[in-house]
């Protein structure tokens, strides 16, 4: 197990990430997504891109190899997965851009 905050939580699961987002720290209860660890590396480069462009204009769209992101607001990210041939799958999640920032910072301290 990992934490990113005081309200992030990450579980690496052997190819999957589970996370864990408390509304409040003191929350019991919690949101719960488990992503491919290919699309959490997806988001983790497509976050960092993002955060150079200071203008950016909503809504964001954009296509990797293993997912289709899209930003309507500065809060949330809409993600789906994508097929072999590129085109969507039933699987998606809709992650605050706190979850994705804390992502990042989560998957640099265990790869130290």
């Amino acid at each position: 197990m990992g934490e990113g905050s005081l309200n992030v939580e990450f579980r690496d699961q052997g190819g999957l990430i589970e996370i864990r987002y408390f509304d409040s720290p003191e929350d019991e209860l919690y949101r719960s997504w488990k992503l491919p660890v290919s699309i959490a590396d997806s988001l983790i480069a497509w976050r960092q891109k993002m955060k150079k462009q200071k203008n950016a204009l909503f809504p964001l769209k954009e296509k990797t190899r293993v997912c289709e992101i899209t930003m309507n607001t500065d809060k949330f990210v809409d993600i789906k997965s994508l097929d072999c041939m590129g085109r969507t799958n039933m699987t998606g999640w809709s992650l605050p851009i706190v979850v994705i920032d804390n992502l990042r910072k989560w998957k640099t301290a265990i790869k130290e």
